[in-house]
């Protein structure tokens, strides 16, 4: 697997305010938002990179503002598949 770190300097991770833990989740956050919206990655892999499932990706998109990518065709399978798991519950 292929690793790529960001370094800050000192005096801008100070003026973050933020506990280390914290400033690098929002890094790989904002980093995985605008791959996803410039379509340098997929759904399936803005969700690998943040360990979270493709549900909890699509709802992090919607809770910033960023459309999901996919067709009209896409869109249906979609609403269908939700209908159907609704029927189950």
């Amino acid at each position: 697997m292929q690793t790529i770190s960001l370094e800050m300097p000192e005096d801008i991770a100070e003026f973050v305010r933020l506990p280390p833990t914290k400033a690098r989740a929002l890094l790989i956050r904002e980093v995985v938002l605008r791959l996803y919206e410039q379509g340098v990655i997929t759904s399936a892999q803005g969700a690998r990179l943040l360990r979270s499932s493709r549900l909890a990706f699509e709802q992090f998109l919607a809770e910033n503002k960023t459309a999901i990518h996919g067709s009209h065709v896409d869109l249906r399978r979609d609403l269908t598949n939700i209908r159907k798991a609704r029927s189950r519950l």
